[in-house]
């Protein structure tokens, strides 16, 4: 008998060391408001490209930066009637989260508490965002001046083989990467009003977590 309780002792010490651990894999790493940002949904976000991160150095911080700017967002957009995207968007969205992971689905999934159900309002949070932004920022064309001050101030973007396209050549491009610029710009301005007149915060990271 004392061998039988000397043995459940020490399962319920293990498990509650393996909560412990647990506990510590996931922790709040941003508040939004009345909302917090875990470290899973930093995770779940990079491992279902929810987030776009460019070649950022540390992919967990830009992610973050995103996922706090998508919360500033939707907070804002709720506050009235949101767009609604239709089932086939929804579809379409989920789809594509899917086949980014691709072979990882699973282990990201299951390693960040993510269901279908969490995948489904992922994706109509990031489509109720676009519906809004193309409603509130639409795309406005610039003048041949300001596309080809564009196409001078990033001559990469015009460059084939090394050899720098002709404004003639590059005009078109120019007018649609100016125009994206700027509407770009006017959308980040936009959030940073929001963040401004929003409590967000950054709790200290626990001193046994790791990325």
């Amino acid at each position: 008998m004392t061998r039988r309780l000397t043995i459940v002792a020490v399962i319920a010490v293990a498990f509650v060391r393996l909560q412990a651990a647990q506990t510590v894999l996931d922790y709040v790493v941003a508040r939004v408001g009345d909302e917090s940002i875990f470290m899973t949904d930093v995770r779940a976000a990079i491992g279902l490209g929810v987030v776009e991160l460019g070649s950022d150095p540390d992919p967990q911080e830009a992610a973050l930066q995103r996922l706090i700017d998508r919360r500033v967002m939707r907070k804002e957009i709720l506050r009235g009637t949101p767009p609604q995207p239709t089932p086939e968007a929804i579809d379409a969205e989920v789809q594509r989260m899917k086949s980014y992971a691709a072979g990882t689905l699973k282990a990201v999934m299951d390693a960040n508490g993510v269901d279908e159900g969490h995948l489904r309002q992922l994706a109509i949070d990031t489509l109720r965002i676009q519906l809004y932004l193309d409603m509130r920022f639409p795309r406005l064309d610039v003048n041949d001046a300001d596309a080809e001050q564009y196409y001078r101030a990033h001559p990469n973007a015009f460059s084939r083989n090394g050899v720098m396209m002709t404004f003639d050549q590059a005009k078109s491009g120019a007018h649609e990467l100016a125009a994206q610029e700027r509407r770009d710009t006017r959308i980040s301005q936009w959030v940073t009003g929001l963040k401004k007149r929003t409590d967000v915060s950054r709790p200290p990271r626990p001193a046994a977590a790791g990325k």
